[in-house]
């Protein structure tokens, strides 16, 4: 049954709602003047918890051996699942990490997937409700309420010219700039896209020019209360059309800034100290390294392994 919109006087900030009495219900429970909100927040989040923990333990019932077989080399090879993991697909299909990034997509099959998606009514249709995305208002007219129109950049042309602005879902998805400088009372005027930009602009000074990390990001503006964790920049900056590093690009960077010292990078080939037979140390950063080492140890040749490390650049 449909809830009736009636206007709703909150009782612990005296601001006035026009909504269903369930979602006026939803802001007494958290209403920042309400001295029981941060308990009935934290009271949520502990069932929440709850809840899952119960998920979890109810899935790990389930556990069962699966056999597959690798797409890359067809190995086969056997993973512990439960009935919840093996049916959402909850696994890897290939036998190890290298063959899982030694399988590419070409750029055919790529345009083919892409193509696929965007022809699917699915996509269709949620982009259009994306295009659309207004916030809904309610207005007293002949003392009816009458559902209005509001548009993030203030009216329905300045939203189409802005599909970057207009795109986003919901108006609390503006509330994460707010630590760098957004003034967010600007929202639903045309004065909200030179904010939006200003704060645009900021961001890709920080990290494509400045080569400020994510991390260095999230701590220089103090974004711990507007961002779950550092990484959740990285989706603004995607959404943003930034150019993102890639792990290698991330690797470079931590090393010209000071991020990575020698011994705490992560790589993913194999790389170790050896003792040569002339009983010098050296650093390899391959199997391959490796595997020639050990020919030259055989037959004691004496070697030397780079160990300047030179800054690149194009020109």
């Amino acid at each position: 049954m449909k809830q009736e919109i009636k206007d709703y006087e909150c009782p612990y900030c005296h601001e006035h709602f026009i909504m269903t009495r369930g979602k006026f219900s939803g802001h007494i429970k958290y209403c920042d003047a309400n001295p029981k909100s941060k308990e009935n927040r934290e009271n949520d989040k502990k069932r929440a918890i709850e809840r899952h923990n119960k998920f979890i333990e109810e899935r790990n019932k389930t556990i069962k051996e699966y056999n597959f077989k690798c797409k890359t080399c067809g190995k086969e090879y056997i993973l512990n699942l439960s009935d919840y993991d093996f049916e959402h697909h909850n696994y890897s299909d290939y036998c190890s990490y290298s063959c899982s990034h030694s399988h590419k997509h070409t750029i055919e099959s790529k345009k083919k997937i892409s193509e696929a998606v965007k022809n699917s009514q699915k996509y269709k249709d949620n982009l259009n409700k994306i295009r659309s995305k207004k916030l809904d208002v309610y207005k007293l007219i002949n003392g009816e309420y009458i559902k209005i129109k509001k548009y993030y950049c203030g009216s329905k042309e300045l939203n189409e010219k802005n599909p970057e602005i207009s795109k986003r879902q919901s108006p609390k998805y503006f509330n994460k700039f707010i630590p760098f400088g957004l003034d967010i009372s600007t929202l639903y005027t045309e004065n909200f896209i030179d904010e939006y930009y200003k704060v645009k602009q900021l961001l890709y000074n920080e990290y494509v020019i400045n080569c400020l990390s994510p991390k260095d990001i999230y701590d220089k503006y103090n974004c711990k209360e507007y961002f779950n964790n550092s990484e959740t920049l990285l989706h603004v900056f995607k959404s943003m059309n930034f150019p993102i590093r890639n792990y290698s690009q991330a690797v470079q960077n931590a090393w010209f800034t000071g991020n990575l010292k020698c011994g705490f990078i992560h790589n993913q080939y194999k790389s170790c100290w050896h003792t040569t037979w002339n009983n010098k140390e050296v650093y390899l950063r391959s199997s391959y390294e490796l595997d020639y080492a050990k020919e030259l140890d055989e037959q004691q040749i004496d070697y030397e392994v780079e160990s300047l490390r030179i800054k690149y650049w194009n020109t």
